[in-house]
């Protein structure tokens, strides 16, 4: 009973404790509301002052329609300025007028006494003087400024600068939700002396405040805690005089500027703690009553709960049964059931349902420890048990010194199954290949699945003769195997690689490389072939450069030694840099530069090129993210063709980058392209929803033709150097290249020339009407640093 009157004390300390936390986090999430409102409409008068003054701009000049004819606009604005200059500052707060020339000079000042414009608005100006631009400025005070192009006799005459105080909009903004506001600034990017560090000069001297008396004690209580915010916007609460504030920052109000928002919570301070003194005292007064009531009821179905607690211990030792006996029995027959048999049928059904589970659990730890060693498809042993039985059999043949043999299975086109029928056969046929492995093999032999459609056979003890009958024989079965689909037929044959151990190999790895290449060496003769390896083969040596060549693209993935160069491409017509196109280089571990000619088709081979892909994607928007104004063209391989992940993983790659699509265009060749027509068009017209665009590279080396270029949603036609070389000397070329250029400006798509290497060739492109041209004329492929350089010449 001591124990639950503590409880109780507890619980009432706690509902108040509660209570004072969930009135404290509703006066938060109410603040913050505030906060929000606020910032908005703080924001909101700041633009709508600007939309005043962009409606006032257009009026100014037509304020002295009824003065003499103006010489020009500036005249205009004078006149309009001397007969009505105070109706714009009484009515509409405008402080100041200017007028500046095309050439950036300011002509005109209104009232004349005002002082020149900010140098970073003139500066803006001077930028693009045509453009209507809005600033905030704050020195002294803040103003706001908008500078408006007008025209003159249907020509640009200069632009016309309005000014106002931020004061006023400040002054609305207290009005409208009775807060102060304070503003600091920043100028051109340098960070100025804080007014909140007591240190500093500027210390308290706010360019613009409501009501300085009543805020800046305000400030200078908080000035510490603000400054360690710094530009967070994290809010601060502090007691001032007889008063609670909350302070908090707007920041880059526009860019430089921020406001400090000051609030009077008094009132709710207040209320949180007169409605928590309220719990603390319905706390005291209901503690009373229930340690009245708990000694009435409490003492007897304590000792029931005390018996059930004594034995939930068995649920964590698995005792089911002891605990199903040992439960508590109900209370009096005549009463209803209470808390305490809810919760002992509670207890008994979770009981039950933990049983259950457990039983579910070691059948799932079964299940999962059959998967970690077998394959789930055709229930043969995966690559990993593979290697571990594998391992002892090859271990005891070279220890008691007898012969295997391993068998290295690969189905031949199983792609074109699944590509043409789909994978639900391509999985029926691995199925059916799996069976008729077990019905060919010995009970001693070693079967596995080593992954997609290739299968492994290993004969613990056996010659090559034994070796030899044994791939005649899968040979043999695989072969009676057939499916229809939809009107097809697929006829299953398998290329073997046969290689014999110890004699061939110690290790797995040396073992399964052998016959990989076994298995080359039969699929070149032909489907539903076998070879027994053979040390001298010569295609040992293409097998090591391949394997060579893939470990050299890993470690050039993983340690970062691959390198974008980027070459530039024109406007014909202009001379002017379009874009750039990327292009990849290795360096090898010596510091050698390596073309892609030399482990781009080993990458295609080994499955390494979707990475390589990947890693230019990210590399060359991680570029574009640091030179805004870049924009690049990417070359896909044949396999992106394929790649289901590639647009979902662009998509978010743009994210992460922040890089707008229609800074970036996709290449890929003629051939990928009508190899995978289906795919192509698909990802084509998935980038280009995306905003990016899209170009066929290569045109003219390959079969398309204007069929298929119809077929194909590219926005440029890259026309292949063949044919651009020898332009001023063959006149054949002139001819096909002209006409690839009206037939692709017939369909509306633009035409780039690679391989421009001289002034004549380009002159001729740009009488053909060709609209973008590369080369090493223009500038060869080049790491950014120096390709920036070239683009700014």
């Amino acid at each position: 009973m001591i124990a639950l009157s503590l409880a109780l004390v507890l619980v009432n300390a706690s509902l108040a404790l509660i209570a004072n936390v969930q009135l404290a986090n509703q006066f938060e999430l109410q603040q913050g509301t505030v906060r929000e409102q606020q910032a908005r409409q703080l924001r909101a008068l700041v633009e709508a002052g600007d939309q005043e003054m962009s409606k006032l701009a257009s009026l100014v000049p037509l304020l002295g329609a009824n003065e003499p004819p103006a010489r020009d606009l500036q005249d205009q604005i004078a006149q309009s300025l001397d007969a009505h200059g105070a109706l714009l500052d009484l009515e509409w707060d405008i402080r100041s007028v200017h007028w500046v020339l095309p050439d950036g000079t300011t002509s005109l000042s209104w009232p004349s006494d005002r002082p020149m414009l900010p140098d970073s608005l003139l500066g803006r100006l001077a930028q693009d003087p045509e453009r209507t631009i809005d600033a905030l400025i704050c020195d002294s005070e803040c103003r706001q400024y908008l500078a408006t192009p007008l025209l003159w006799q249907g020509s640009f005459a200069g632009s016309l600068v309005l000014g106002r105080s931020l004061a006023d909009a400040l002054l609305n903004f207290h009005t409208l939700t009775g807060a102060e506001v304070a503003i600091s600034w920043s100028d051109d990017g340098d960070v100025q002396p804080s007014p909140l560090e007591p240190q500093s000069p500027a210390y308290l001297q706010f360019p613009a405040i409501t009501y300085p008396e009543e805020t800046l004690p305000i400030l200078r209580s908080a000035a510490a805690a603000l400054a360690k915010t710094n530009a967070q916007g994290t809010p601060i609460s502090l007691q001032h005089d007889a008063g609670w504030f909350e302070i908090f920052r707007i920041p880059s109000l526009v860019p430089g500027i921020d406001a400090l928002i000051v609030n009077d919570i008094s009132a709710q301070r207040e209320a949180i703690r007169s409605a928590t003194i309220g719990s603390v005292l319905l706390g005291i007064i209901g503690l009373i009553l229930s340690e009245g009531l708990l000694l009435a009821i409490m003492k007897g179905p304590l000792y029931r709960l005390r018996d059930l607690a004594s034995v939930l211990p068995l649920l964590a030792e698995n005792r089911y049964a002891d605990l199903r006996n040992r439960l508590p029995s109900r209370g009096k027959m005549w009463t209803p059931n209470d808390e305490i048999d809810l919760m002992t049928g509670t207890v008994r059904s979770l009981t039950d349902r933990m049983e259950d589970l457990q039983r579910d659990r070691e059948q799932a730890e079964a299940r999962l420890v059959w998967l970690a060693n077998h394959d789930p498809l055709t229930q043969l042993f995966n690559r990993r048990r593979f290697n571990d039985e594998f391992k002892g059999i090859l271990e005891r043949a070279m220890r008691f010194q007898h012969q295997g043999a391993l068998l290295f299975l690969d189905l031949d086109q199983f792609k074109d199954v699944n590509d043409l029928s789909g994978h639900q056969i391509g999985d029926t046929l691995l199925q059916r290949v799996a069976d008729q492995l077990r019905l060919v093999s010995q009970p001693s032999d070693l079967i596995a699945r080593l992954g997609g459609d290739e299968f492994a056979l290993v004969l613990p003890e056996g010659s090559e003769d034994d070796a030899r009958a044994a791939a005649e024989t899968i040979q043999h079965a695989i072969h009676s195997i057939l499916l229809q689909e939809k009107g097809r037929r697929h006829h299953a044959s398998a290329s073997i690689g046969i290689v014999m151990f110890p004699d061939q190999g110690t290790t797995i790895g040396q073992l399964m490389a052998n016959a990989d290449l076994a298995m080359y060496q039969a699929k070149e003769k032909g489907r539903g072939r076998w070879y027994m390896f053979c040390e001298e083969d010569q295609g040992k040596e293409e097998l090591d450069a391949r394997v060579q060549w893939r470990e050299e693209i890993a470690q050039a993935l993983e340690l970062g030694r691959f390198e974008l160069h980027f070459q530039p491409i024109i406007e014909v017509a202009t001379g002017q840099l379009h874009h750039m196109e990327v292009l990849l280089r290795m360096c090898n571990a010596q510091g050698e530069t390596i073309y892609p000619n030399r482990f781009i088709p080993v990458a295609e081979r080994t499955g390494q090129i979707r990475a390589i892909d990947r890693w230019v994607i990210d590399n060359a928007l991680a570029t574009m993210q640091q030179h805004d104004n870049l924009r690049l063209s990417i070359n896909l391989s044949a396999s992106a063709m394929d790649d289901p992940l590639l647009l979902p993983d662009l998509r978010r790659l743009l994210l992460r980058y922040q890089i707008a699509p229609e800074r970036i265009a996709f290449e890929v060749t003629e051939t990928a392209a009508i190899n995978s027509l289906a795919n192509a068009t698909r990802l084509m017209r998935g980038m280009q929803k995306l905003g990016c665009r899209f170009a066929l590279d290569d045109f003219g080396s390959g079969y398309a033709s204007y069929a298929y270029l119809r077929q194909l949603p590219v926005d440029d036609v890259k026309i292949d150097g063949a044919f651009i070389r020898d332009l001023a000397r063959n006149s054949e070329d002139r001819i096909f290249v002209k006409a690839i250029t009206d037939m692709v400006h017939g369909m509306g798509k633009c035409v780039i020339a690679e391989f421009v290497e001289s002034t004549e060739i380009l002159m001729i492109l740009k009488g053909m009407g060709v609209d973008y041209a590369q080369g090493y004329l223009i500038g060869a492929p080049t790491p950014l640093t120096r390709a920036e350089n070239l683009r700014n010449r």
